[in-house]
């Protein structure tokens, strides 16, 4: 019947799935039942074959394995009355088999039914403690699989809050910044065309990088370095001869992957605090190299020095520029400020090296 079939299937599967032995467990099993099996041999005043507990302890030893297998106690409620009842089968079912295997007779059974009993009693005693220590074990290994996992998530959670903020803090494309430019324009249009012209070209150039990484999740080191080079030509025309700038990219490095607007925070940074607070201005050098495995950038000035907000490293702009790192790289990307000499800050940041063609 349609009923009777759909009811056998699931039991049938259950059989079959006490068939799947982890090879080392099963060899680990053989290896209990053999040294159960010397214990019994050498205790024994009438020394008999060693074969003889070697046969019981290895039949009864694997019927109860097949049965705690059977019954899966690790994957339903009451698991130790659940793991017990498999055990307590396996003993039984083990007892037939060594009488099957054994050929013992029906008059021997009858002569000596205390040692049966004794047999069953000894096999469920051993086979439960044995297969009480699997359980705990296989317990153990399944929490520390369910603790990487949620660590994984969290992982994950982590990065993809990251890079909506980063959506976020991309969507402004940094309003007063471009309020200031604009009004420099407004008044460099009364004052000096042509140099009104040329930050206007500038501003273009900014945009032009900056706008198609507004949904963009990866970018490059060249686009970067642009985005950067034409944020400082603009500020270098409102600063004047306070700001000058150097940029060291090798052409082997231009297509490496690199986080988009990770680079500007820096260079922001060092504008903000090196550069624009000093009298006499300086210079803000960007540099990219590879060390071993990793890619190596740097933004270096030689503005005012370090404030207290550069000394700890713990600014806004600089907090976010670790989370990235750590959210995208792991331990694997790292970031550092330190004081410069003469004088200003060098930022470094030390990401994994990608070889051309990986992704």
């Amino acid at each position: 019947m349609p009923g009777m079939e759909t009811t056998a299937l699931p039991v049938v599967a259950s059989l079959r799935a006490g068939f799947r032995f982890n090879w080392m467990t099963l060899l680990l099993i053989v290896a209990i039942d053999t040294g159960v099996a010397l214990l019994l041999w050498s205790s024994e005043h009438d020394l008999q074959p060693f074969w003889q507990p070697l046969v019981t302890t290895q039949l009864t030893g694997l019927a109860i394995a097949y049965c705690v297998n059977v019954a899966a106690p690790w994957n339903h409620d009451a698991p130790l009355r659940r793991l017990a009842i498999a055990t307590f089968v396996g003993s039984l079912i083990g007892l037939v088999l060594v009488i099957v295997v054994k050929g013992y007779s029906l008059e021997h059974m009858r002569n000596e039914p205390m040692s049966f009993v004794f047999n069953v009693v000894a096999a469920f005693v051993i086979g439960l403690a044995i297969s009480l220590l699997f359980y705990l074990k296989r317990r153990e290994a399944r929490a520390v699989a369910a603790l990487h996992k949620a660590e994984a998530e969290r992982h994950l959670l982590s990065k993809q809050a990251v890079e909506a903020e980063l959506k976020l803090m991309q969507a402004q494309v940094e309003p007063h910044f471009l309020f200031n430019t604009l009004a420099s324009v407004q008044y460099l249009i009364e004052t000096d065309p042509a140099g009104a012209s040329r930050m206007l070209g500038h501003l273009i150039d900014y945009l032009r990088a900056a706008l198609p990484q507004l949904r963009a999740r990866s970018s490059t080191l060249a686009r970067e370095m642009s985005l950067a080079a034409a944020y400082l030509n603009i500020l270098a025309m409102r600063l004047g001869p306070r700001l000058s700038f150097t940029i060291d990219l090798p052409d082997e490095l231009r297509d490496h992957p690199f986080p988009p607007n990770l680079l500007i925070s820096l260079v922001e940074n060092a504008v903000k605090h090196g550069i624009e607070p000093s009298v006499e201005g300086g210079s803000v050098t960007l540099a990219a190299s590879r060390r071993d495995d990793s890619l190596i950038v740097t933004v270096s000035d030689t503005g005012c020095g370090p404030t207290t907000s550069a000394k700890s490293g713990q600014g806004v702009g600089l907090s976010n520029v670790r989370e990235r790192l750590a959210a995208l790289y792991g331990a694997r990307g790292r970031f550092s400020l330190e004081q410069a000499a003469p004088r200003g800050m060098r930022a470094t940041l030390s990401l994994p090296y990608e070889a051309a063609g990986t992704t």
